[in-house]
């Protein structure tokens, strides 16, 4: 493992390269002297004993001194780099270095990367590769794996300044996703840039949802609201007397509670799924055995309405990736829509199976008739693979196609009248879209004036079946 110490001290051989080699050459010069030096001494000494005649006593220090002056100047190098040696060595503190910083960040609980001055990726765990949706990628460009040119240039910002920063950043997909990236640039040789990212999607989701809630929720409840209050003050007023229109007052009464009721619990049930909508499910359903269950459950209540329940499944699982009971909220809003808005007597069809391919699973939900306007209300995700696919279809009075594109909105009623009659306060279809966005669906609708509606949603076929899978719901 390499020192905060020693690699300063190889930065600062190899950025002041001239003056290291001044200093080599003294400590050269000086060794030279020294050993040139010792020589002539000890011909001086044995020319003044006796032992060796002046002539040869000088003539020797002559050649120890030429000599010692061609080895130093035939020896000592004069090149201005860095030596071999210093370089691999500083190559050697530079991977230690970058091999420790790689290995804190696989160990990370959060995702992690780290990007080098020429924008590489020199490290990322794999939580940021689920982040990201790449599979390795060590030695990539990061603009090629990092799809957000706010988050490159303030990672470049920071290599640039080497000031630390915090920055929030959207990863666009099905469903959004928020995340808060903390960026400093690193003390190692290569100078890179680390970040660590903090999801904060849920706080944020958690954020706009109660500004919804609270928004959607004053607007629509102002009504009821005034309605009861009304009907309050006539009862204790004109009214006060007339026991005989108390009975109906109170009737009226209870209805409005009883949508009051209804809209803040599906502006609760909404306001769930939008939190929760960027996780994905991860357990297997069948989708068949949600779908005629739900039938059971609804033809009491269609056989009062005079109202008959088809049931077009194959006869084996629809094996999804799902949450059982959000999908079964979907087939229950479709069921349910179908049965008020058909006429005594109607025919409501619900039809499910499996597709070669996503495209063929958005015909066979949605692109049946042949005269009828459709509007694809949300677009599933291309993915490969076969499909599942439910249908709901029903006789009653149809939809205009300029209300179609509008159909999915909070609120929004294609007959004020006709909704209020039936009891609709315009959430339901706002709840199945989420669903089906959380579930990396997609949501269709085709309709034809006098002849009925028909919804379907669709989505990618899990392959394990719903027996098999160990996270299994069935």
């Amino acid at each position: 493992m390499s020192t905060p110490g020693a690699e300063e001290n190889l930065n600062a051989r190899q950025e002041r390269p001239d003056a290291y080699w001044r200093m080599r050459r003294r400590e050269r010069a000086r060794d030279c002297s020294v050993l040139a030096i010792g020589a002539m001494a000890v011909l001086i000494i044995l020319a003044l004993s006796g032992g060796l005649g002046w002539i040869e006593a000088l003539t020797g220090s002559l050649v120890i001194g030429a000599g010692a002056l061609a080895y130093y100047v035939g020896s000592t190098p004069t090149s201005a780099g860095p030596p071999d040696h210093l370089i691999q060595e500083k190559k050697q503190v530079s991977v230690a270095a970058d091999n420790e910083i790689e290995a804190v960040i696989a160990t990370l609980p959060l995702p992690a990367f780290s990007v080098s001055r020429a924008g590489r990726l020199l490290a990322i765990n794999e939580q940021a590769q689920r982040v990201f949706r790449v599979q390795g990628g060590i030695g990539a460009l990061a603009s090629s794996i990092i799809r957000s040119p706010d988050l490159l240039d303030a990672i470049e910002q920071v290599g640039r300044t080497g000031e630390g920063a915090a920055f929030e950043f959207v990863i666009s997909g099905a469903a959004d996703e928020v995340w808060l990236a903390h960026i400093a640039r690193q003390a190692s040789a290569e100078g890179g840039v680390l970040a660590v990212l903090e999801e904060r999607t849920g706080m944020r989701r958690a954020e706009k949802a109660r500004a919804d809630f609270l928004a959607n929720a004053s607007h629509e409840l102002r009504t009821p609201l005034t309605s009861l209050a009304g009907f309050i003050e006539t009862m204790r007023g004109p009214a006060k007397d007339d026991k005989a229109s108390w009975d109906r007052f109170l009737d009226i009464m209870y209805e409005q509670t009883e949508r009051m009721r209804r809209l803040i619990s599906d502006l609760l049930s909404l306001s769930r799924i939008e939190l929760s909508e960027h996780e994905a499910p991860d357990r297997v359903v069948d989708l068949a055995g949600i779908a005629t269950r739900q039938v059971e459950a609804l033809r009491p209540l269609a056989e009062e309405r005079g109202v008959t329940i088809e049931v077009d499944a194959p006869d084996r699982e629809l094996p999804v990736l799902a949450l059982r009971d959000e999908m079964t909220q979907v087939v229950q809003n479709f069921l349910s829509n179908a049965l008020k808005y058909s006429p005594d007597g109607g025919r409501v069809l619900l039809s499910c199976g499996i597709a070669p391919s996503m495209d063929d699973a958005l015909g066979s939900a949605g692109r049946v008739w042949e005269e009828a306007g459709r509007m694809t209300l949300l677009n599933a995700p291309a993915v490969e693979g076969p499909g599942v696919w439910v249908r709901v279809e029903d006789a009653g009075p149809g939809i205009d196609r300029q209300h179609l594109p509008r159909l999915g909105e909070r609120f929004y009623r294609v007959d004020e009248s006709r909704a209020s009659a039936v009891g609709g306060i315009g959430l339901g279809l706002a709840i199945v879209k989420h669903i089906m966005t959380r579930h990396r669906g997609g949501l269709v609708v085709e309709s034809s004036p006098g002849k009925g509606s028909g919804f379907g949603v669709w989505l990618p076929m899990s392959t394990t079946d719903a027996k098999s899978n160990p996270k299994v719901s069935v």
